[in-house]
C-alpha cells in the first residue's frame, strides 16, 4: 500500500469513527436507547488495536475482559492459526 493510499485509508477510517461517535451522541441526546454495538470493518478495528497494543495504551486493558462478536468463519480461522502458532513455538 502506498503512503498516499495509507493516508487516505487512515483519514477514511477516522471519518467513519467520528460519524459513528456522532450518531451515538445524537441518539443519547435525543433520549433514544443507546446502541450497544457498532459495526466496523475488521481491518479498521485490527489496525487500531494493533497500534494501541504496540503503544502500550493503558485504555486497552480496560476492555480486556469485554466480549466481542465475530463471524464464525473468522473464529475457525483464528483457532486454526492459534494451533499452528502453538505448534511452531513448541517445535
Amino acid at each position: 500500500m502506498t503512503s498516499l493510499t495509507a493516508r487516505h485509508q487512515s483519514k477514511s477510517d477516522s471519518t467513519d469513527l467520528k460519524q459513528a461517535r456522532r450518531e451515538m451522541e445524537l441518539d443519547r441526546m435525543a433520549g433514544l436507547e443507546t446502541p450497544k454495538t457498532v459495526s466496523l470493518p475488521l481491518a479498521q478495528v485490527a489496525r487500531l488495536l494493533i497500534e494501541a497494543g504496540q503503544s502500550n495504551r493503558t485504555w486497552l486493558m480496560d476492555f480486556a475482559d469485554d466480549v466481542v462478536r465475530i463471524d464464525s468463519d473468522l473464529y475457525d480461522v483464528l483457532l486454526a492459526y492459534q494451533d499452528l502458532s502453538n505448534d511452531l513455538r513448541t517445535a
